[in-house]
């Protein structure tokens, strides 16, 4: 009796033990200015991913870079990548189609904003399978938000 007990207890901790072990691998993005990381996240939140840039760094030759990485590589060949660059009121400015990777200048970045204040950044995903994309329903997940001051 004990024998047995002591087997199930050793066979039910090794199970316990196998499943704290799996991670959860999640996308990840990582959003840098001048080579320098602003954000390096994984969650989409409007708040925590706010990030301030200085307006007169636009005037400089700097480079704001986004690099997206999927969780599962088999998604970057199923899956067709758009980055959006939106103004304050909503409006569409810049979109970057099928890459996971896009640099943009500080002078282009200057052009983009005029006389704006921020610069919301999203992606969405759609599947390159034409009959699979027209099923699958697109939302856009936020990125970054860029303040300038």
């Amino acid at each position: 009796m004990k024998r047995s007990f002591f087997i199930l207890s050793l066979a039910f901790s090794w199970l316990f033990s196998q499943s704290q072990m799996e991670v959860v691998k999640q996308d990840s993005w990582k959003v840098k200015w001048n080579k320098k990381v602003l954000l390096d996240a994984t969650r989409e939140n409007e708040t925590a991913n706010t990030k301030k840039i200085k307006k007169a760094d636009l005037s400089k030759k700097y480079l704001l870079e986004i690099t997206y990485k999927e969780s599962d590589p088999e998604k970057e060949k199923a899956w067709k990548r758009t980055f959006l660059f939106f103004g304050d009121t909503d409006n569409e400015l810049l979109r970057k189609d099928s890459t996971r990777n896009i640099v943009i200048t500080a002078a282009e970045l200057k052009k983009l904003l005029g006389t704006q204040k921020k610069i919301r950044i999203y992606t969405l995903v759609i599947p390159t399978d034409p009959d699979l994309a027209a099923r699958v329903r697109v939302r856009r997940v936020h990125l970054c938000t860029l303040l300038f001051q």
